[in-house]
């Protein structure tokens, strides 16, 4: 079985990706550009200029009105979908895991975009920038980008100032970004999403955790493995510290959070225990309409 089975699939069929219309690339899509044209979709009547189109007169009103009066189409375009997948070692943690979890939201995302005939491209990150893969326009590509991303295994550090400079560097065209990551080294996140907003980017950030993340049960004398640099601390955890530390989440979660809405984005949680059709729908809340 595929990363998302037929409940999933039923839900995204349900939904549309809102992209916004300044990100509206140029081939045929599945979104209204805000350009006026001789589309398929009625828009709006103005009045005639010499040498516009004489075959959109609107004759009836011409009849009614004794005024030439053109009518104007929106066009259907592309856009650009970006998902960047967080694969680094802190990903490997909770049940299911984090990043399988991951792989999953990245997936719907896509598939979004996919049945909506946008370009999507896919592509891990940790210390860098991964590689993409090919771009999909069409659902019935769904199981090779189920290939692609099922494989991704979760190892090395995260550097998001490294991921997104090459992301800038490899592709200029605005489009809609998704970044699906825990968060946990991602302290210039603020910094980095404000990059991507000058660049013109819709961007969408889905925190992935898990309870450990959250609310560790630990009390007592321990030893904490830092997953991605291997680091070992020996500490007591008291319920202060615990409490220091909980809180101390809340305040760099709130930090991305509000960097996204700087940018006009969002962010969004989704915690690996949830059952997967409520946590799509949480998820995807932010971003998808009704069909």
């Amino acid at each position: 079985m595929g990363l998302l089975d037929r409940a999933a699939v039923r839900l995204l069929e349900s939904l549309r990706l809102r992209v916004p219309a300044r990100i509206a690339g140029t081939a045929q899509g599945g979104h209204k550009s805000p350009m006026l044209n001789t589309g398929v979709e009625f828009a709006d009547h103005r009045a005639y200029i010499p040498g516009d189109d004489i075959r959109q007169i609107d004759w009836k009103a011409f009849a009614r009105h004794k005024q030439l009066i053109l009518r104007t189409f929106t066009e259907e375009r592309d856009a650009r979908i970006y998902v960047l997948l967080d694969t680094s070692a802190s990903m490997s943690r909770g049940t299911p895991s984090k990043l399988d979890v991951g792989k999953q939201i990245a997936a719907s995302f896509a598939y979004l975009g996919m049945k909506q005939y946008d370009r999507v491209l896919t592509m891990p990150f940790a210390a860098d920038l991964g590689a993409s893969s090919p771009a999909m326009r069409t659902k019935n590509e769904l199981p090779v980008l189920e290939g692609i991303l099922a494989p991704l295994e979760a190892d090395g550090m995260t550097s998001f100032q490294s991921t997104v400079r090459a992301f800038a560097e490899r592709y200029p065209t605005k489009g809609f970004v998704v970044i699906v990551s825990d968060l946990m080294h991602l302290s210039d996140l603020d910094e980095q999403v404000r990059t991507l907003g000058r660049f013109g980017h819709h961007v969408c950030v889905v925190r992935v955790s898990c309870k450990e993340d959250d609310d560790p049960p630990f009390r007592g004398e321990i030893e904490v493995l830092d997953a991605e640099t291997g680091q070992k601390v020996r500490l007591t955890a008291t319920k202060q510290l615990v409490d220091a530390y909980k809180k101390e989440v809340r305040t760099h979660i709130g930090r991305c959070r509000d960097a996204c809405v700087r940018v006009g984005g969002r962010l969004v949680e989704a915690s690996v225990e949830q059952p997967l059709d409520k946590l799509l729908k949480q998820v995807l809340a932010v971003a998808a309409e009704g069909a």
